[in-house]
This record gives structure tokens, sequence and C-alpha cells, in this order.
């Protein structure tokens, strides 16, 4: 592509900025075959933070654009991205599951959401204490598309990029939208939605972008309680419990539900472009995010078996069992009042120096909210001495990229990034755990700062018409200090600051023997630093207190991978990809005493390997209808782990071992639709692969749920659809139960 463009100086300019607009604003081009319109490859940037085709980009990009999720009933982005290869989701991901909080669990080709980087317009939204994400952060309407892109990619991102990269692109200001949305839902997608969005671009350059959306849900029952029986004497004889199993197999029995957890959330969004000239721009913005949890009334299951009463606590009988159930058993952490929010400001310039130079500034902060309280062990479900969590956190990050054709052959990326995390955490005594204002005293806490400082380069070689090769590496100053204390008994460490140096290579090439075909091969290293909570937190949970160790080392990866894509004609397109993953230095917990008081520490303990395939397809069939498909293949294994030896030669936890989507959408006329259907097969919680149960409350099921949604433009201006979310009815848990078949129904105004 350079080698062309850069013939001469007068020719090369306007081309270049024109990708590095084009990398903003997706390519909408399309194609005519035997009268069949087919859309052409979308420029990327996320691959090689430049403008590239997909097709020829040095990696297997996935992009899910706006008008995927407008298919799609997609209350938050986990919904859209149900297609994804290799990518596993689960509770806070997903619009219509009951998950407390915006996080969940994750994986990508295998690797956990703290090992896979995921950015918002490029900067890093992993929580500063966890290094996990919500997925609320990011409002719907404002998403122009999400890149997609696994394997290593710290030679251009840094931290936390072993898995991958998912990278969220917002919209910009270069069209005309105004657009106001309500969706009523029922079943378990039981709530309402409504958003207005509005962006335009003036002729004096100045542009803006704007809404705001609310979602409330009134959630449905879907934790349960269990509870396993206990030597002695059984107690009061009871009626109602359902023998079950734990996911591991252990005789329980069901006795009650957590009731609902209802929730409601907002975003909002403005930001301002001003075109300095043609080539040229500044931007700024904010977002907000905001999110409560609130909670209904328990149900028991079990009756007093002389008088009928309801029972919910005391010495049982059951099935002349002893069980011994407590109050604070209605109290888990699924039903607790929660506050989650997140506020991100920034602030950048995209353009150019001189003719041949195009510089991309910018520097965003996030500030982020995070606190629940929990029950005590003598606390009633309603009232009783509890705990307060108060997390705040945040995030700042900064970038000059700079990129510029070094000669004919070489087209050079570089450029200086800084990344800041700061958490400080504490947790009071309340003495009304249902109500934060009752705080009487400051317990415990920690504090935790940590910095990386950053240096990257990367050289795209045209070395023929037919082979391009990209070799880079990133170089990673990290520096963490902190504090934790403890009120009683009196404990305070402070912790000195410390660095960590990382450099991150990696070579890629695409061939192109001939047009239709695309092989592609890479060689990264990757790595992850420790989180604060890692480093310095202490928390004490079921009488296990487990701490952080401040001379943690970053893990580390290699990953190899090979594959291609292959245009079998205008309407169907193959690929492939194979890969192979090693990590080291994994941060696992340690038991340490196996005695009260008990005793764990995180501890850098392990290694690990996965291996994996991934194939799609996809056929335009018809002008109006297309057919997508995706199955990936996960082989993970812990081949080292000294903090839980029994692990060894288990599969990772949150890594599913075979992944199947296929997808279908159609637009003809005023009706569009889409049916898709995902398998997901059995992942395991904990280490030692022991929870191979399914179908129980807290097992992880293999499954598979189909959605459709139907769509239908009644004028220019307003549109209508109805959307059917697990419509078999699959029963299936993913620790909480899933959705059952849900109905929603949407408007869609736009003028």
């Amino acid at each position: 592509m350079h080698k062309k463009m850069m013939k001469t100086k007068s020719s090369t300019t306007p081309k270049l900025f024109l990708l590095s607009f084009i990398a903003i604003a997706p390519v909408a081009a399309l194609a005519e075959e035997d009268g069949k319109q087919l859309s052409l490859d979308e420029v990327v940037v996320t691959a090689t933070r430049t403008g590239v085709t997909a097709s020829d980009a040095p990696a297997a990009v996935t992009v899910v654009k706006a008008s995927d999720i407008q298919n799609k009933n997609a209350s938050r982005l986990g919904d859209a991205l149900d297609q994804v290869p290799s990518l596993y989701l689960r509770g806070g991901a997903l619009g219509q599951s009951q998950g407390t909080v915006g996080t969940s669990g994750m994986s990508l080709r295998g690797i956990d959401q703290t090992r896979t980087l995921v950015l918002l317009d490029g900067q890093p939204i992993q929580d500063a204490a966890t290094g996990k994400v919500n997925w609320r952060t990011p409002f719907m309407e404002d998403i122009e598309r999400v890149e997609v892109v696994p394997g290593a990619f710290s030679s251009l991102y840094g931290s936390n990029a072993i898995g991958g990269v998912v990278n969220i692109i917002t919209k910009q200001p270069d069209t005309h939208e105004l657009t106001a949305k309500v969706k009523k839902g029922w079943g378990d997608a039981s709530g309402e939605d409504a958003s207005l969005y509005f962006r335009d671009k003036m002729k004096n350059g100045l542009g803006f972008a704007g809404g705001i959306g609310r979602q409330i849900r009134d959630s449905y029952v879907n934790d349960f309680i269990v509870k396993a029986s206990a030597a002695g004497v059984a107690g009061t004889p009871v009626t109602g419990a359902q023998a079950i199993t734990t996911r591991e197999g252990v005789p329980t029995y069901l006795v009650g539900d957590l009731g609902k957890t209802p929730w409601h959330a907002t975003n909002a969004t403005a930001k301002l472009f001003y075109d300095l000239n043609s080539r040229d721009k500044i931007f700024a913005g904010i977002n907000h995010q905001e999110t409560r949890v609130g909670y209904t009334q328990f149900n028991s299951y079990l009756s007093n078996a002389a008088t009928g009463a309801s029972v919910t606590s005391g010495t049982l009988g059951i099935n002349g069992q002893r069980v011994v159930w407590a109050n604070s058993d209605f109290a888990p952490f699924s039903s607790l009042p929660l506050h989650e929010a997140s506020t991100r400001y920034f602030i950048g310039y995209d353009g150019s120096i001189g003719s041949d130079y195009l510089l991309k500034v910018d520097l965003a902060r996030i500030d982020r909210a995070y606190d629940f309280s929990a029950a005590g062990a003598t606390a009633l479900w309603n009232s009783g001495t509890g705990s307060w969590s108060d997390t705040p956190n945040s995030g700042i990050d900064g970038t000059a990229q700079l990129s510029f054709p070094l000669s004919d052959a070489h087209f050079m990326v570089t450029g200086l990034a800084f990344h800041k995390d700061v958490v400080n955490q504490k947790i009071y005594t309340l003495s009304n755990w249902r109500d934060p204002a009752t705080k009487t005293a400051l317990s415990s806490g920690y504090n935790g700062h940590s910095s990386t400082t950053s240096v990257f380069v990367q050289d795209e070689f045209s070395a023929t018409e037919a082979l391009k090769v990209y070799v880079g590496g990133r170089w990673d100053d990290w520096r963490a200090q902190g504090d934790n204390f403890v009120i009683t008994p009196v404990s305070s460490t402070s912790y000195a600051e410390r660095h960590v140096a990382a450099f991150s290579p990696k070579v890629s090439a695409t061939y192109k023997p001939i047009e239709a075909l695309v092989l592609r091969t890479s060689f990264g290293r990757s790595f992850r630093a420790p989180t604060n909570q890692d480093l310095y937190s202490s928390s004490t949970s079921r009488g296990r207190t487990t701490t952080g160790d401040p001379n943690l080392q970053p893990e580390r990866a290699d990953t190899l991978e090979v594959g291609g894509e292959w245009r079998a004609s205008a309407a169907i397109k193959l690929t492939a990809t194979v890969y192979e993953t090693r990590l080291s230095n994994l941060i696992y917990v340690k038991q340490v005493t196996t005695v009260a008081p008990l005793l764990s520490q995180r501890i850098n303990a392990g290694k690990a390997r996965v291996r994996g395939a991934e194939l799609g397809a996809s056929h335009q069939l018809t002008s109006w209808l297309a057919v997508d498909a995706n199955y990936a293949y996960i082989d993970s294994r812990i081949l080292e782990n000294a903090a839980d030896p029994l692990s060894v030669g288990k599969r990772l936890t949150d890594a599913p071992r075979n992944i199947i989507g296929i997808g279908v959408t159609a637009q003809r006329g005023d009706w569009s639709g889409s049916l898709n259907a995902r398998y997901v097969s059995h992942i395991f919680w904990n280490a030692q692969n022991t929870d191979v149960v399914e179908g129980v409350p807290g097992s992880y099921d293999a499954h598979t749920m189909v959605n459709a949604k139907i769509g239908y433009a009644f004028t220019k201006v307003v549109k209508g659809s109805v959307a059917i979310n697990n419509l078999l009815d699959t029963k299936a848990y993913s620790y909480f139960l899933l959705p059952r078949r849900n109905l929603t129904a949407e408007l869609d105004f736009s003028f």
C-alpha cells in the first residue's frame, strides 16, 4: 500500500491523510457482482495503529459495526459481540444477564479479561484496582464500531494485551444523526430503556456529538440458597427442600432464593470536534456512566412440617439430616446495595506536521466509583451490623503518536505513552449493613499507585508487492508503590516504590500470492503488570484472609500464530488461524495456613499453555441475505502452579474448549431481521477443574443460546422491532441462572 502511495511527494500526502481519516470513519463502499451488493473491507486501526484494510491486517481482526449492533437486541456491548470467534463473555457484559455489577467473566482465546486489553477510543478502561472491565461504560448509541484483535499486542499497547485487544471506537460528528429510542421488555428482560442521541457538523468545521440513555431492569430470580447437611442431631423437621448437589458433586439442598436485584443505569456523553483545516482537528469530551443495584425480599422454600409456617433460619431437619440455616445466608454478595460509576474526560489533536507526518496526541482521565455494603455474620436480612467497602480509583492516559514514510518501502509508527492508576480503598463498619449512611468507624483499607512510561516503534516494510512485514517493539517502565492498614489490631505497612522494565517485541507478516488469498503469521511477546489489588490489598471472606504481595513480578507470554483468509468469490470468505500462547509468572492465590485464622497470599506461581484454532466462513447468499459462521477450539493447560499443584494439567478457568457461532442477517425493503445461535462448552470455575456438575446453582453449563430480532420501517422516521432472546427457552447456569425466553419491543425515531 505505502510503496504505491509514496512514489511522489505530491501523491503521497493526500493518500496518507485520507487513510488517517478513513481509519476513524469506516469505509461504506459497495461492489456489484452478478447483481449482488457486497461489502468491501473496512479500514481498521487497532492491529497496526494506522489504517489498513481488515483483510490485509497482520492479525485476524473482527469488526462489529454500528449496523451489526442495531441488528441485535443489544442492551450492553457484550450482546453485540456474540459472534466474535474465540471471545467468551458472561455476566455483566450481557444486558439481559443478571449480575450485580458491570464486570464479568471474559476470555479471548482462553486468556481472561485481566490479561486482555479493552480500550475505549484508545484508552484502557480496565479498573485500576482489579484490572477488570465495567462493560456498562460504553454508551451503546455512541459506538461506531468495535475492533477485536486477538494475539500478542504489548508491542503496541503495553500491559494487559496478552490475549489481544478489544477497541471500542465511538462516533464522530461527520454526518447528521438524531435518534430517539424507547424499548420495553417482558419476562426475564422486564424493564424499560430510552435514549436520545445527536451528532452533526457545521460548515465552519465545528462538530458536536452527545446523548443520554437510561436503562431500568426489574430483574428476575437468578441466585439461590443451597445448604449442606452437618454432623449432629437434626432440628425442626421441614418440608420443601430439593435434593441437589453442588457444582463439585457434593450432596446439598436447595432451600430458597435471594429474590430479585433490580437495577437502573444512566449513560451520557458530550463531545466537541473542530476542524482546524482540511487535515487537522482538535477534540474534547466527557462521558459518564452510573449504575445502582437494589434488592427485593428473599424467598424461603421451607415450611415447618408440623405447622406449615415458613421457615427462614434455625437448626433444621431435612430428611432426618441436620441443616443449620443462618439469617446471613440470605445476604450474599448478589443481593447487596451497590453503586458503580465512571466519568471519563478526554482531549486531543489529530492532524499533521509538514506534508508527510501524521501526528495524533490525546490525553484522557477516567474516575471510577465502586462501593457496596456486606452483612456481618450475625446480621438479619434487613438489619444488623456489617461493612461498607468504598473503592474509588482512577486512570490517566496520554499518547503522542507520529507516523511517517521513511522511504518508498518503509512506513514508521512511533510514539510515547503514559499510564497511571490510583486506588484508595476504605472499609468501614456499619451499624445497619443495608444503609451505608450508618458507618461508624474505619476498619481497614489500602492505597496503590502504579504508572507506566512507554516508547513504541513499528516499521511496516513492503518487501515486495505481495509481502509486507511488520517489525516493532515497546519498552515499558512500570513503577508501583502503596500501603495497607488495619485499625484493629493496629497495623500499617508502607511499601517503597519499585519498578520493572519490560520489552515486548513483535514481528508479523502478510503475504498475498494472489488477490483472493492473504496469509498471515506473527510472533510476539507480551506482559501484564500486577494490579494494585494484587500488590497491596488484604480482604477477608468466610474466615479466610487473602493478602497481596508488593513484590509480584509482571506476567509474561509468548504467542505464535499462523492463518489466512481466502475470498472464494466476491460473496464467500473463508478464514482460518492456529495459534499457541505460553504464559509464565502467572499470579495465583496460595494457601499459607490451613488452620484458623486461614491465610492466603498472591504469588507468581504459574505457567500455562493455550493452543487453538479458529475457522470462519461468511456468505452473501443474495443482495439481502447473509450468513456467518465460526468455530473456535481452545486447548488450555496449566503447566506449573506452585500455589496449587493439583491444578497442573487442568484447563484454565473461564476458558471454554469449544465455541460455535452461526448468524443470519437479512435486509429487504422495509424489513430487517437477524437470527443468531451461540454454543459455549463447559467452563471451569476452580483451577483444579473439580466443578464438573451442570444444571445446579453456581455451575457453569455448556449451553446454546438462540436470539432473534425482526424489524420494520414504518416510515423514514419511524422503525419498530421485536426481539426474542433465548428463543429455545434453554435453562442453564453461568453461576447465575441465565435469562429464560424473554421478549422486547423497540421503537426508533430518526430525524
